[in-house]
């Protein structure tokens, strides 16, 4: 028995030593781990996606028929038609993007961003639920024309949907700003964050001040969780389900960030870059009206 004890307690001293000698060797990687959960969105989505800013019809094209196939053909709240677009008069003065997924080239969501360009010129939303906002200094037509726009026709097809809820990316949040705590990245919407932050970094590009949306409280409530504050303009409506006004500050959002979309946010404004810098406002905004106003301001 004492035999059997001695060699056990000298294969544990081994053991424990063996695992020393090899703790210099682990300590980089051990340190490096709040920096890489810090870089795991970002390595995660850009080895599987593309963004793109749509310069020309056909790569508009592209965001239209994805819409199409959101709005009218699964979600049912626009009538389908003939040429499997959804589009209508707002998109003559609104800069288009999306994701591409890499490996099957299909757009997995598009998103758009609708410029007043000139005084007279309303938001979609004003139309919508203008009445609902409850103070009228709050209404895109009553502040300048060219520090507001409109985040509007959010579309994520089903399969791309199914996809962002089966996804676990192996991060974690903790958003001190607002008190809500630590979000688990089960179900991670890191395509719709993608598209919201996108339309931030074209925002900052065309030195766009504040964008509305008009959206459902349980996704404002989703993305606050990331740092991504929508504040409250206006009470809620029923428009193919309960929405409510909201308004989100550019700078205030960059601010209020949580580290890990930060990151996200910073590696998507460096990849945007030469492609805005690159594209005209003539370019990116059809409507001749748009173009005038976008390169005078």
């Amino acid at each position: 028995m004492k035999q059997r004890a001695v060699k056990a307690g000298r294969a544990l001293n081994d053991a424990v030593t063996r695992r020393l000698k090899h703790l210099p060797n682990k300590l980089p990687e051990m340190l490096n781990k709040p920096h890489d959960n810090e870089d795991a969105i970002t390595r995660f989505f850009f080895s599987r996606y593309e963004l793109v800013v749509a310069g020309t019809n056909e790569e508009r094209d592209i965001s239209y028929k994805t819409r199409h196939k959101v709005y009218c053909e699964e979600m049912k709240f626009e009538r389908e038609n003939e040429n499997a677009v959804e589009i209508d008069q707002y998109d003559e003065r609104a800069v288009t993007c999306f994701i591409r997924h890499l490996p099957t080239g299909e757009c997995a969501g598009t998103i758009r961003l609708v410029l007043p360009t000139e005084r007279g010129l309303s938001l979609p939303l004003e139309k919508i639920c203008g009445d609902a906002i409850e103070n009228s200094s709050l209404l895109p037509s009553n502040l300048h024309p060219t520090s507001v726009c409109e985040i509007s026709r959010l579309a994520i097809p089903k399969d791309f949907r199914l996809r962002q809820m089966r996804t676990k990316i192996r991060t974690s949040f903790n958003n001190a700003s607002n008190g809500e705590g630590a979000a688990a990245l089960e179900h991670f919407p890191y395509l719709s964050t993608a598209l919201y932050l996108m339309v931030t970094s074209v925002c900052v590009h065309l030195d766009i001040n504040h964008a509305y949306v008009l959206m459902e409280p349980k996704l404002a409530r989703k993305m606050r969780t990331f740092g991504i504050n929508f504040r409250s303009v206006g009470r809620e409506i029923e428009h193919n389900g309960i929405r409510k006004p909201y308004r989100l500050s550019r700078d205030t959002m960059l601010r209020e960030l949580s580290k890990p979309l930060r990151r996200f946010q910073s590696d998507i404004d460096a990849r945007l870059s030469d492609t805005l810098q690159s594209i005209d406002a003539a370019c990116i905004i059809p409507s001749k009206i748009s173009r005038k106003v976008a390169n005078a301001a």
